[in-house]
């Protein structure tokens, strides 16, 4: 039923039918359901477990050193692992920085290049672990980091030879607790895909993605990245960005990002694991409530929009499954962000609020297939 809506959402679009008019055509036909939350999760948790990971937690930061620590995750990354070392290595700048690279357990060559790297530069350090994931894998890395700020790099992607100065910079001129860079996209033919620009505060601009930033060390000092999750990186949205006072971007295109076919982001929607999207936003609420947060109106209305987010990478479940997730869906929104104390900062948003507080499930599943 809802491959045909997308398809019909795909046509009237080419056709330049208003947003509203195609959620209208689109809610046609789809019956209001909802279920129980205790029921609704059990019957998630029978397809795909709930992850026991957290991000709560402390670390144990080593001595500052360096002005900058850059952690590189790997795991069997032996084709583009050097060309990533290789653009770290090569920086032009006034700042000092180490390389730590956590080696997640590879059983190709990444071991091996990675030990030949480490014997020629002395600010590289490798630690090598039994593969357990890149939540894991990254929190290995913040206990062993020693510098004032953390970026995080991905062992298939490489970045600009003004990556660290650039970033560096506005944290030098401002005292900024986090800098973001703009990007661009490539393919494994190292052609030029797409190209972000980006502007203003984090909410609006900020990506979701820990690359392509330098943060404060002390944002992540009782914050871990939950493990056993898949999208564990929306832990930055609710755990990091509230607590940085002063997020700065700038428009200079200093790294550059790999489209991994074969990567969560493009294969979720095949496989049962899609339901951590969902998994992940109530660990998240659960976790600020447990560290007193706070919950504000910019993270609730992002909170909104991650909703559909989770529809989409779902929306090949059963209508059932998606019917029990919309239940949960709805009620954390009423737990967590109570309408009497928070307010949608976005007029895009506030149809996905309407449908969300009132249980409309047709609507909430219109809205959601227009952003496909």
């Amino acid at each position: 039923m809802y491959r045909k809506r997308i398809k019909l959402n795909h046509l009237l679009r080419k056709l330049h039918v208003p947003p509203k008019k195609r959620v209208g055509l689109l809610k046609l036909g789809i019956p209001q359901q909802t279920v129980k939350y205790n029921e609704a999760l059990a019957k998630l948790n029978a397809i795909s477990p709930f992850p026991t990971g957290t991000s709560v937690g402390t670390h144990t930061f080593k001595a500052e050193k360096f002005d900058l620590a850059i952690i590189v995750v790997t795991y069997n990354n032996q084709d583009y692992i050097d060309k990533c070392i290789s653009s770290l290595v090569e920086q032009q700048t006034k700042y000092t920085f180490s390389i730590i690279v956590v080696n997640d357990g590879s059983t190709d060559h990444t071991a091996t290049m990675l030990a030949n790297w480490a014997k020629r530069f002395s600010n590289i350090q490798v630690i090598n672990c039994p593969h357990g994931g890149v939540a894991r894998a990254r929190n290995i890395g913040l206990n062993a980091s020693n510098a004032r700020y953390i970026s995080f790099v991905d062992a298939d992607d490489y970045v600009e030879k003004d990556y660290v100065e650039s970033l560096m910079n506005p944290v030098s001129k401002y005292n900024a607790d986090i800098v973001e860079g703009s990007y661009q996209t490539i393919n494994d033919a190292e052609r030029f895909v797409n190209e972000t620009d980006l502007k203003a505060n984090a909410f609006q601009a900020l990506h979701g993605y820990p690359w392509g930033k330098v943060y404060r060390r002390s944002l992540f000092e009782n914050v871990k990245f939950p493990e056993d999750f898949w999208f564990e990186d929306t832990m930055g949205i609710y755990r990091i960005w509230p607590n940085a006072r002063k997020i700065i971007t700038i428009s200079n295109i200093i790294y550059n990002y790999r489209i991994n076919e074969k990567g969560i982001t493009r294969s979720a929607f095949s496989n049962v694991k899609a339901l951590d999207s969902l998994y992940i936003t109530i660990c998240l609420l659960e976790d600020c409530r447990k560290t007193k947060s706070l919950l504000n109106d910019e993270l609730y209305t992002f909170t909104l929009q991650q909703m559909v987010t989770n529809y989409i990478r779902i929306h090949s479940f059963k209508n059932e499954d998606l019917v029990a997730a919309f239940s949960i869906m709805a009620r954390l929104i009423d737990d967590y962000f109570p309408a009497s104390k928070f307010k949608c900062l976005d007029d895009e948003s506030l149809i996905i609020e309407k449908a969300l507080r009132t249980k409309d499930y047709s609507l909430f599943i219109a809205v959601s297939l227009t952003k496909q």
